[in-house]
């Protein structure tokens, strides 16, 4: 009888298994992955990358739905901008991301991507979105656009000053649900100060949150500083869905009809929005095209890069 032979596998250091476990990133498989031996049950918390995507309905019970309860924080911010009047708080669900990942306590990338987007907008309007924070925004460039045209003329109507306001509205409701993202991370960030890159993005593309270790340590240390900030404001005037978004300045590009050589179409009402606080001074040119170019790809990285040659208006916000 000979010896039971070794398992080749088991003989691969855990630092090479951990590789394995970095390059499948994915939460649900590294989860089924834990039951396949002790060995991986005590390897699979000590990964370092992490891809989570947060389903529709993440929990049994469907009023705890992490995505339902974000399409209430952005309705409720709405409702705060129209009516002075606060809606009550709704309690967080019991199966949040940041449950989820409180398996694991080496994280330094994560990605998490939510359902889809949440933007209400006319037919055939597009609109998308990338913002970058600390605690609190730094930047958020927003591209969008009325309708596409190819192979014959195209027009969506509308110059700069007819069309503006509906610019704006796009404006404030990509800074909204940039500031609801950046919200429901907090806890998570705070509980994991491994991290080192957080990427939050919608899986139709929509919109991203992105923050570097820098931000991320900004986050952290924000907590004193917040409290002293919510004693000034009365109860009932800030909304406790999203985060507060601080006075800004908009630099704002449109043109009615943008021709794409690379592309091969016409984009009707183009828009291009580079926004940054306002205590942050203005940005140089070289600052501004340097957000604008790595925040899209494709067709709107080639819209961006078009729009920045053309007129820019310039518009300012108070903090919301």
């Amino acid at each position: 009888m000979h010896p039971k032979s070794e398992d080749a596998f088991d003989r691969l250091p855990d630092a090479l298994i951990l590789v394995v476990f970095n390059s499948v990133a994915d939460i649900k498989t590294l989860i089924r992955c834990r039951a396949v031996s002790k060995r991986f049950n005590s390897l699979v918390p000590q990964a370092e990358t992490l891809v989570l995507k947060v389903d529709r309905v993440i929990s049994a019970d469907s009023d705890g739905s992490f995505f339902l309860s974000f399409l209430k924080s952005i309705f409720r911010s709405l409702h705060h901008i129209i009516s002075p009047k606060s809606l009550p708080i709704q309690p967080r669900p019991h199966n949040s991301p940041t449950q989820i990942l409180r398996g694991f306590d080496r994280i330094r990338n994560l990605e998490i991507e939510l359902p889809g987007g949440d933007l209400c907008l006319d037919k055939g309007a597009v609109l998308k979105w990338k913002a970058e924070f600390g605690k609190s925004l730094k930047s958020c460039v927003i591209m969008g656009y009325r309708g596409l045209g190819e192979g014959e003329e195209v027009d969506f109507g509308g110059d700069m000053d007819g069309g503006l306001k509906v610019r704006v509205v796009w404006t404030i409701s990509a800074l909204i649900a940039a500031s609801a993202r950046h919200y429901l991370l907090k806890e998570l960030i705070k509980e994991h100060r491994e991290l080192e890159r957080l990427v939050l993005r919608d899986r139709d593309g929509e919109g991203t949150v992105v923050m570097d270790k820098k931000a991320l340590r900004e986050c952290r240390d924000e907590d004193r500083e917040e409290e002293q900030e919510e004693e000034e404001v009365e109860s009932g005037e800030r909304d406790k869905s999203r985060t507060k978004v601080p006075a800004v300045q908009m630099r704002m590009r449109h043109e009615p009809l943008l021709e794409l050589e690379g592309c091969g179409v016409r984009m009707g009402g183009a828009t291009l929005v580079v926004v940054t606080p306002i205590k942050d001074g203005r940005r140089t040119v070289a600052e501004e095209a340097g957000l604008v170019s790595g925040a899209f790809e494709g067709m709107f990285g080639e819209a961006a890069g078009t729009l920045l040659k053309t007129r820019t208006y310039l518009l300012e916000m108070n903090s919301f």
